[in-house]
C-alpha cells in the first residue's frame, strides 16, 4: 500500500532509485566503515550484481512502475505467483524433486486463480490499456524476483548476507536512475513532507529491514521456504487497499485470491514432503 501511495506522489523510477540507493549506502557505511569489513572479491560482486538487476531493478523497480496502472491488492496477489515459479525452477535445477499430483494440482489452482483475478480486473477497468500494462509489468517483475531468488542459491560464499543486500540495493538502483532520466521528469518533482515520509519508511522498513532479512534468510533456508511470506501479503494488501485507498474488491477478486493462495500452499506442501522424505532417508 505504501508503494502505491508513493507512486501517486513521486515518479516511480525516481521513487525506487532514491529508496534503494539510500538504503544501500547506509548499509554499506555500516558494514565497511563502522564494522570495517573487508571488501568482497570481484567474483562475489559480479555474481550479486546479476542478482541485483533481477531482484531490485526489475523485481522491485518495474513492479513499482506497474503499480501506476493497477490496484495494490491486485499487484500483491499477482506477486503470489512467485512461490510457484520458484518451485518450478527448483525442480528444474533438481530433477529428483519432481512434483507429486498435489503439487501439480496447486499449480493448476494458482494459475486458475490468477486468470480469474486478471480477467476480472481487465474487464472492469475502463482504461483497458493501462490495466493490461499494469498486469504485464507486474508479472515481469514477479518472474524476475523468482529467477533472482533461485539464482542467488546457485553459489555459496562465506561473506555475510548483509554485504549481498548492500550490493543489491546500490547496483540495482543504478539502472533506475537511467530509467528516470529517460522516461520521467525528475527535476519537475516537488519534494513534500508526504514524499519524505514515504521514502523514510520504505528505506528503513522496506529495504534495510525487510529486504535485508529476506536475503539473510535466503542464505540459510531453501528458496521455497523463504517464499512462504508471499501467502499473507495479498490478504493484507487487499484489505489495506480497500480501507485506505478505496480500491474495489469484488467477489471474483476474493475467489481468485483464495484459489491462488491455496494453490501456492499445495505446491510448497508437496515440495516440503519431498524434502522431508529425503531427510528421513538420509538419517
Amino acid at each position: 500500500m505504501v508503494n502505491k501511495i508513493g507512486v501517486g506522489q513521486i515518479p516511480p523510477f525516481l521513487f525506487g532509485f532514491v529508496r534503494q540507493l539510500s538504503a544501500g549506502l547506509l548499509l554499506s557505511f555500516y558494514i565497511f566503515v563502522i564494522r570495517k569489513h573487508a571488501l568482497p572479491s570481484k567474483e562475489y560482486i559480479k555474481f550479486h550484481s546479476i542478482v541485483a538487476i533481477l531482484l531490485i531493478t526489475i523485481g522491485n523497480g518495474i513492479g513499482t512502475f506497474g503499480l501506476q496502472f493497477i490496484p495494490s491488492g491486485i499487484s500483491a496477489v499477482l506477486a503470489a505467483i512467485s512461490p510457484i515459479i520458484i518451485a518450478l525452477l527448483s525442480i528444474y535445477l533438481n530433477p529428483e524433486d519432481r512434483l507429486k499430483p498435489t503439487g501439480w494440482l496447486g499449480i493448476i489452482m494458482g494459475t486458475t486463480g490468477l486468470l480469474i483475478i486478471c480477467s476480472n480486473n481487465f474487464s472492469s477497468d475502463s482504461n483497458k490499456t493501462n490495466s493490461l500494462l499494469g498486469l504485464f509489468f507486474t508479472i515481469c517483475s514477479v518472474s524476475a524476483w523468482a529467477f533472482g531468488t533461485v539464482y542467488s542459491k546457485t553459489k555459496t560464499f562465506k561473506e555475510s548476507p548483509l554485504i549481498a543486500a548492500a550490493i543489491h540495493m546500490v547496483v540495482g538502483s543504478i539502472p533506475l536512475l537511467f530509467l528516470t532520466l529517460i522516461f520521467e521528469k525528475p527535476f519537475d518533482f516537488k519534494i513534500t513532507t508526504t514524499a519524505i515520509g514515504i521514502w523514510a519508511y520504505l528505506i528503513i522498513f522496506g529495504s534495510l529491514v525487510a529486504y535485508s532479512a529476506y536475503i539473510y534468510a535466503l542464505k540459510y533456508l531453501p528458496a521455497t521456504l523463504v517464499s512462504i511470506q508471499s501467502y499473507i501479503n495479498p490478504i493484507i494488501a487487499l484489505v489495506t487497499g480497500s480501507v485506505f485507498l478505496n480500491e474495489k474488491i469484488t467477489v471474483w477478486i476474493i475467489l481468485g485470491s483464495m484459489i491462488t493462495i491455496i494453490g501456492i500452499i499445495l505446491v510448497n506442501f508437496s515440495l516440503y514432503k519431498i524434502k522431508y522424505r529425503k531427510f528421513k532417508s538420509a538419517t
